[in-house]
């Protein structure tokens, strides 16, 4: 009996199902119409407790009477049994007598459950009543609502279309005037839109406010505007339409091309160009503008343009001289100005053609652009490194690149750094630091490390000669003294003669076979820092350059010491009868080293000249009498290079310490940037019983390296000793 009742219940559920969820009727619902006429279909979901949705369709229009003129918005609800309203339905629009027209046939529901399109009638001509339609379909129901319209005819025509101009009379070049449409059949209770196109508003050449009017009085007024269209068109043809009719009419208005006052310069972009095959920019734009009396570009206008000057063969465009070009909308015109192979300042005169209105341009300056061998600078943050021992001790090289004229360089020329020893970065380009061009390098110690402690760095860069300017044309002339510069070489042992056995030869294309003209006047003398690989024969140049004048690869050289993280002290010669010797025999102790002062700005690694450097200190088996109570002891504080006399590394620190009865400063405590070994000085004091006494001096390097020297002075004549320099 109960499987027999299970079974019943079963049955009855599957019917109710089949039936619409439990007495839903497809196209109806127990909750009724949707509002305006709205129906709806069959449930398309189950709600709380089990319970099958349905849902409607409402449709409501802004206004129920439809014109041309004035549009109705319709709106779409799609609402469930429940309250809910779903997103994102799609609900499709149409009219059931065809006598409507919508600005799109479908649209999706918001976050409220609406959709909204736009209903306007088919045509013009479309008078009556029609239902708008809206449909959706939710799961398997398609759900519809409806509601009523009427449409009215637009029956309007248009009576007249005037402007103020007067009769025969025609609008002022950028001069405004008023446009007047007057319409038959208007009502208040129907309003129509009015629209005006025109030609020169079409291309911007003119402009009209408002471009359309909705009108119910039967006048629609607009401003038209010239924007320049009389310099193109000797009229302009502007047609009045109603919207929604066939209804046009035309007009039109004579213009009037504006009269030219000035012909003004505006712009050279850029304003610096450089020698035609330099490699930089050689070209540049330059813009002139008509104007009319207002200070307005003044279009469709012929110009005629020339160079002040064709020097080296400057072009302006194609080469034609003059040149006419026509104003653009805005009534300018340009021109390209080509540089040639002299520098020169460059004026561009622009004339209106068939008038005496001209100008010039602003100068524009074709520049040398490539650096000058006289006018290539190198110098570095530090001549005396502590590098000789350590790695990573780091420095900068500097170079400032100008053109003959002493002008910058474009920025972004390239500048080459070589180096004997340590790292180099090996290509650096110039910046501009307030209009000034520079390049700088970093460096950093590393091997190689030159026995002497002294390193070479070179920079070079793709330039020019110098050459003295007798004339003033900025430009050489045969005769004219001249810088002749051959290959380039890395001199390791900076002495400005190129040595097989030791130089690095710099291979570049540029160079020649033929003989190094040495030049007559002191100012293009080379030396040491520009080094030039010669071959020599009786003491004449030869066989590495290319006769004449012309471009090479400007260059110079620097020295840099890797200083020895240890110091020495003493003298390059004797210092003074005071020197004596505490042993009973021999001389102070000294080093033989390859001569580093002398005459010339650098050192000269390989100088044939040697001479004693006589070490202080006890170490040394010095001791020095007869000082006196009060008095200063001088010496120079050098690295510990074993042939050089090279400097300790800049930013070494001397001090001194002394035993009791013996006061002690120091002069010359920080060694500074040097390529020589720099002095300092002990200033001593006895009191009035200490006869004798030890100066203790430390060097501490920039690393934290400490050399100790003890040097014992003597007030008077000391222990019996031989003197140490007869």
């Amino acid at each position: 009996m109960k499987i027999l009742n299970r079974l019943l219940c079963i049955v009855t559920l599957l019917a109710l199902a089949a039936c619409g969820g439990g007495g839903g009727n497809s196209g109806t619902t127990p909750f009724g119409a949707g509002s305006g006429g709205g129906t709806t279909g069959g449930g398309a979901g189950v709600g709380g407790g089990g319970t099958a949705l349905t849902y409607r369709v409402d449709v409501t229009l802004n206004n129920e009477t439809v014109t041309a003129a004035q549009p109705a918005t319709v709106s779409a609800v799609v609402t469930a049994s429940d309250g809910s309203k779903p997103p994102n339905q799609v609900v499709s629009f149409s009219t059931a007598a065809g006598l409507g027209s919508f600005s799109s046939t479908s649209a999706l529901t918001n976050g409220d459950g609406v959709a909204t399109v736009n209903l306007s009638p088919a045509n013009a001509a479309a008078v009556g009543a029609d239902t708008v339609i809206a449909t959706t379909t939710v799961g398997t129901a398609v759900v519809t609502g409806s509601r009523g319209f009427q449409l009215t005819a637009t029956n309007v025509s248009i009576a007249t279309f005037t402007d103020d101009l007067g009769t025969g009379a025609s609008l002022g070049a950028y001069a405004q005037t008023q446009l007047r449409v007057t319409l038959g059949g208007t009502s208040p209770a129907t309003p129509v839109n009015v629209a005006i196109s025109s030609s020169c508003v079409s291309q911007g050449r003119a402009t009209l406010t408002p471009d359309a009017v909705t009108t119910s009085t039967g006048t629609a007024t607009f401003t038209y505007r010239d924007a320049g269209c009389g310099a193109f068109e000797v009229s302009d043809g502007l047609q009045a339409s109603i919207t929604g009719t066939a209804a046009t009419t035309t007009r039109t208005i004579r213009l009037t091309a504006p009269t030219a006052a000035s012909v003004a310069f505006v712009s050279a972009t850029p304003s610096e160009i450089f020698l035609k095959g330099s490699g930089f920019t050689e070209n540049s734009v330059v813009t002139f503008q008509v104007r009319d009396a207002n200070g307005l570009g003044v279009p469709n206008r012929d110009v005629l343009l020339e160079p002040t000057t064709l020097a080296g063969g400057l072009l302006i465009d194609d080469g034609s001289v003059p040149v006419t070009k026509r104003t653009d909308s805005n009534g300018n015109v340009l021109v390209r100005i080509n540089a040639g192979t002299v520098p020169t300042p460059v004026r561009v005169r622009a004339t209106l053609a068939g008038s005496t209105i001209s100008t010039v341009s602003s100068s524009l300056a074709v520049a040398v652009g490539l650096p000058s061998q006289q006018n290539f600078s190198l110098s570095q943050g530090t001549f005396n490194i502590e590098g000789f021992n350590v790695d990573g001790s780091t420095n900068t090289y500097m170079v400032i690149a100008s053109d003959r004229l002493g002008n910058p360089v474009p920025e972004g020329t390239a500048i080459n750094f070589v180096a004997e020893g340590g790292q180099v970065q090996a290509i650096r380009f110039t910046t501009l630091t307030n209009g000034l061009a520079s390049a700088t390098a970093n460096f950093q110690t590393s091997s190689p490390r030159p026995a002497d402690g002294r390193v070479s760095v070179l920079a070079y860069a793709l330039g020019e000669e110098s050459f003295l300017d007798i004339n003033g044309d900025n430009v050489y002339t045969a005769g004219e003294d001249y810088q002749d510069l051959g290959d380039i070489f890395l001199d390791r042992l900076f002495n400005g003669s190129f040595n097989g056995a030791e130089d690095q030869f710099i291979s570049l294309s540029i160079t020649g076979t033929d003989a190094c003209q040495v030049a007559n006047s002191p100012l293009l003398r080379l030396g040491v820092e520009a080094p030039t690989r010669v071959r020599t024969s009786t003491n004449l140049p030869l066989s590495t350059c290319v006769s004449g004048w012309g471009r090479a690869y400007v260059r110079k050289a620097i020295q840099t010491v890797f200083s020895t993280s240890e110091a020495r002290l003493g003298w390059r010669a004797i210092p003074d009868s005071r020197a004596v010797q505490a042993s009973a025999a021999g001389t102070c102790a000294s080093d033989t080293l390859i001569d580093q002062i002398n005459t010339s700005p650098y050192a000269i690694d390989d100088s044939a000249t040697t001479e004693q450097f006589f070490l202080l200190g006890d170490g040394a088996n010095v001791a020095l009498a007869n000082m006196g109570k009060v008095g200063s002891l001088s010496f120079l504080v050098a690295d510990a290079n074993p042939i050089a006399l090279n400097p300790v590394a800049a930013g070494s620190a001397v001090s001194a310490a002394a035993t009791t009865g013996l006061t002690v400063s120091v002069q010359g405590g920080t060694v500074p940037s040097t390529l020589t070994p720099s002095a300092s000085a002990i200033n001593y004091s006895f009191d009035d019983t200490t006869t004798s006494g030890t100066i203790t001096i430390t060097v501490r390097s920039p690393r934290g390296l400490v050399t100790v020297f003890s040097q014992t002075i003597y007030r008077g004549a000391g222990p019996t000793a031989i003197a140490c320099f007869p």
